[in-house]
């Protein structure tokens, strides 16, 4: 499994939007709310884009790395 860029997960939604014929349509079709894909799109709101791309089938898991030099 490769991890996705948050890039990346932005293109998926769009690309989900496009398929679907907009967000209205996207938001019927997967039962959200159309505000979460609005939001998922236009300012990348971490809680909106990840209920939007669980809908979607991707589980959205988040890491914490150290930065370079800092860790002990």
């Amino acid at each position: 499994m490769t991890d996705l860029s948050i890039a990346e997960a932005k293109s998926i939604v769009a690309d989900a939007i496009e398929m679907a014929g907009g967000q209205h349509a996207l938001a019927r079709n997967l039962r959200i709310n159309q505000s979460d894909i609005s939001q998922a799109v236009n300012n990348g709101r971490t809680d909106a884009r990840n209920r939007v791309l669980n809908a979607l089938g991707y589980a959205v898991i988040e890491t914490i790395r150290p930065m370079k030099g800092q860790n002990r």
